[in-house]
């Protein structure tokens, strides 16, 4: 239905006055397990990410744009933990626009992505400035140009696209899937639309599967070992490890969901201040009752912004929006009960999918050994590949940075700066 939305005759290319079309879509997922396999190497080792590049332990999922946002403004101690790995809408984005000006000898800003996100803060990643050709054509460092995402809209804003068009989004469901042209990079081609899909699986969890993928990549690598899981103070808490035969756990990690959540876990990483009374012990980490700091013993963190992870994010449609009450016949607004069977629906739909394949075509017909369904082996060499084609660095291409946002609330600005912010808020927009 997205597709035909999006490409099909009786969609955008029919509704409205300027007949727009999109020449490819592209499914996120291809670009999430490239991101998976990026980030489980920076964590266990064999990625590019090194040095002081690399991030301290433990390593913290960046993928959640409202959670980067809050650790850059609110504790700047936990950013030399986030994750360098880009997103995978940040990554996809990079993906297309580099590839697409190298290999058509286009200007990037002669190639538009769109992103469809259950995020309205991934409205806010798509503007940052170290996600543009500034850092991947340019100089290296965040800085103006084009953007790799130009737009992202959410589950919601779909309905609201196809509405303003005048196409009947649901009676899309008749038609059948769109053809798209060839990538104009076979390889590229291939990794971006495979024979067969790889099906989410519930076990990943309902935000992209980054801790799924690490802890069964530990496991690959320790014979007979075992995942164990322990469920923390709440269902959006738990602990994980990975256990040898022995009993000896090799690795350790969280997932922690939720703001109320995200509080403890960033009071846990506060580093202690020194005193300033001579042979005063430091002061203000988290501490147990012994007077032990409580830390992290964790070598990862999965962590998302919303309750029960990207499923239930602000942009999807929720089971109280006119759309659903109407097709639901709710004779009043909904409740607690109704929210979560709606978020239960919500979920299904996003593990349905086709039978995960076998084994994993590499291209050449030969079978690969796959973690949790992935063949690393293939993502590295597309993603070496992709750095030939386009003649850039890959930590370019695939690493992001952070920093600390300083707030001005408070601070005297003069008139001039006073003039650009309401012109900017004139403009309004992203």
């Amino acid at each position: 239905m997205v597709e035909q939305l999006l490409m099909g005759d009786a969609g955008l290319a029919g509704g409205g006055k300027h007949g727009n079309g999109f020449t490819w879509v592209v499914d996120t997922n291809t670009a999430r397990e490239a991101c998976l396999v990026l980030g489980s190497d920076e964590v266990l080792g064999g990625g590019g990410c090194q040095g002081s590049d690399k991030p301290a332990p433990p390593v913290l999922t960046s993928s959640c744009p409202g959670w980067v946002c809050y650790a850059e403004k609110t504790h700047p101690y936990v950013l030399p933990h986030l994750s360098r790995v880009k997103s995978p809408q940040a990554l996809m984005g990079t993906l297309l626009k580099t590839t697409l000006s190298r290999v058509l000898g286009i200007a990037p800003e002669r190639i538009w992505h769109l992103a469809v996100m259950p995020c309205f803060d991934k409205k806010l990643e798509a503007s940052r400035e170290e996600l543009t050709d500034a850092v991947w054509a340019g100089a290296g460092t965040p800085g103006k140009g084009v953007r790799d995402v130009d737009c992202v809209i959410t589950s919601k804003e779909v309905l609201m696209l196809a509405a303003s068009r005048g196409v009947d989004f649901f009676g899309l469901a008749k038609f059948g899937p769109t053809q798209q042209s060839a990538f104009p990079d076979p390889a590229i081609q291939r990794f971006l639309f495979p024979a067969q899909r790889r099906r989410q699986l519930r076990e990943e969890g309902t935000s992209g599967g980054n801790l799924h993928y690490i802890l069964h990549d530990v496991q690959s690598r320790h014979a007979g070992s075992q995942i164990q899981t322990a469920r923390g103070r709440n269902a959006d808490v738990v602990e994980y490890s990975v256990v040898k035969p022995s009993g000896e756990a090799v690795f350790k990690a969280a997932r922690y969901y939720g703001f109320r959540n995200i509080q403890n876990l960033v009071r846990k990483l506060k580093p202690a201040k020194a005193s300033r009374m001579p042979g005063g012990k430091p002061f203000g980490s988290a501490r147990r009752p012994t007077g032990k700091s409580a830390g992290l013993e964790h070598a990862y963190v999965e962590v998302m912004a919303c309750p029960g992870g990207c499923t239930n994010g602000g942009g999807q449609i929720k089971v109280d929006d006119q759309v659903i009450v109407d097709r639901k016949g709710f004779g009043e607004k909904p409740g607690p009960d109704e929210q979560k069977a709606w978020l239960a629906e919500v979920d299904e739909a996003y593990f349905s999918g086709d039978e995960p394949s076998s084994d994993h075509d590499s291209g050449d017909g030969s079978s690969t050994e796959l973690v949790a369904g992935i063949s690393p082996s293939c993502i590295r060499d597309t993603l070496a590949h992709w750095a030939d084609i386009t003649g850039i660095r890959l930590d370019r291409l695939v690493y992001t940075s952070y920093r600390e946002v300083v707030s001005d609330v408070g601070k005297p600005i003069s008139d001039t700066e006073r003039v650009v912010q309401l012109a900017g808020k004139i403009g309004g927009g992203w």
